[in-house]
């Protein structure tokens, strides 16, 4: 594993005997995981690596944060798995999770029902019922900086106050099985808000921060001795695109049908177009019972679109190492690149990373990247689909009228 250290810590015993190791840090997904290979001598760790157990994931390189320690993940062993190989002898292979594990698998509290709270009210872990104190939450986030700068192994700087993004919730109902995960990315889409976990165990609920200045470099050109890279990927997928999305809501209780041959003709809604993001018509709709108001319906509307735009796009690139310029590579950071193989250049957003490395082979980062300025993006704010164009359309897409 090169100069880069690697160590775990599970309840307060410090683990070296590290076989490999693949960790992840993605801005899309609300758990991440970091999977350990723990040499097993003599028995030594048969009898102390159990689930439940909380696990510290740190890496530490003369190159970074001065050769500080960093502690890239906290979590709780919620896979274990014994094993004995002709090549490896006795190990035991882990798999710990964090706090955002808790809230995608146990399910919400049976027939809760809530009414007049504010977004903050059902993220807050102090007073949220879709959260048990037992998982360890700390606290709540709306910028996700505390996040990044963790990850980095900066000191996590804490905004002086939150942006005022907490509009009322009309109303909660969770049914049986629904996930606390399920109900928070709910309204987390009306408001344009990734949900995640910082290392520190706050719920962290942010836009991606896709105008920062970039961290790091790319560079792929053929036959070019300064190549970073070591094997790159695009992917555009067209089923993503949508030319329209409809989002249909509910009626609130006392308002009344006008048009009795077709009573869905007064729900909520809203709309979003764009012929010319496909050269055919490509339509997404979706219902939302507990949206009351067309402004909420719209805001789904945009979402649905945007996210479209964000995922039939992506790069993923390959490079040595964990780090470059003095930082570990994290998500929710920027990249420039110079890239001449796949016809890119400028600046793009890192969604994700994926580190692995192991005592017989070089450290590895994967790199995934996304076009900027598409989820961060605000209400009534169109970016263009990165793809096709129309019979000579362009520009952003139309508001339903």
């Amino acid at each position: 594993m090169g100069q880069t250290v690697c160590r775990i810590v599970v309840d307060g015993q410090t683990i070296e005997e590290i076989l490999s190791f693949d960790y992840s840090s993605d801005v899309m997904a609300i758990a991440e995981e970091a999977h350990f290979s723990v040499e097993n001598k003599g028995k030594r760790y048969r009898d102390k690596l159990k689930l439940g157990q909380r696990v510290e994931f740190i890496l530490q390189n003369p190159e970074v944060n001065g050769g500080a320690p960093t502690v890239k993940h906290r979590g709780v062993i919620v896979r274990r798995n014994p094993k004995i190989t002709p090549s490896e002898g006795s190990v035991i292979n882990i798999t710990s999770a964090d706090l955002g594990w808790h809230i995608q698998n146990s399910d919400a509290p049976l027939w809760l029902r809530l009414q007049g709270k504010t977004y903050a009210d059902i993220c807050d872990p102090a007073i949220s019922p879709f959260f048990d104190k037992s998982w360890g939450f700390t606290g709540l986030d709306f910028t996700g900086t505390p996040r990044r700068r963790l990850k980095l192994g900066l000191a996590a700087v804490q905004p002086t106050q939150q942006p005022n993004v907490l509009p009322p919730v009309h109303v909660i109902q969770v049914e049986p099985g629904e996930k606390p995960a399920e109900k928070i990315t709910e309204y987390a889409r009306r408001l344009n808000l990734l949900l995640n976990v910082s290392p520190d165990g706050k719920v962290c609920l942010f836009r991606p921060n896709d105008t920062q200045a970039p961290l790091y470099s790319l560079r792929l050109h053929d036959g070019d001795e300064f190549n970073n890279v070591l094997d790159a990927d695009l992917v555009e997928d067209a089923r993503s695109l949508w030319t329209e999305v409809i989002v249909v809501g509910e009626q609130l209780p006392g308002q009344f049908y006008n048009d009795t041959l077709n009573p869905n003709a007064t729900k909520k809604r809203g709309r979003v177009v764009h012929e010319g993001a496909l050269p055919f018509m490509h339509r997404r709709t979706a219902a939302d019972g507990e949206m009351y108001e067309n402004g909420l319906a719209q805001k789904q509307a945009e979402w649905m679109y945007k996210r479209g735009i964000f995922d039939a796009w992506v790069a993923t690139y390959n490079v040595n190492e964990h780090h470059q310029n003095g930082y570990w590579w994290e998500s929710d950071t920027t990249v420039s690149i110079d890239d001449d193989e796949l016809g890119l250049l400028g600046i793009f957003y890192v969604q994700a990373v994926h580190c692995s490395g192991s005592k017989q082979s070089a450290d590895t980062t994967t790199v995934t990247v996304r076009k900027p300025g598409l989820l961060s993006a605000s209400f009534g704010e169109y970016p263009n689909p990165p793809l096709f164009y129309a019979n000579g359309i362009s520009g952003g897409p139309k508001k339903a009228a």
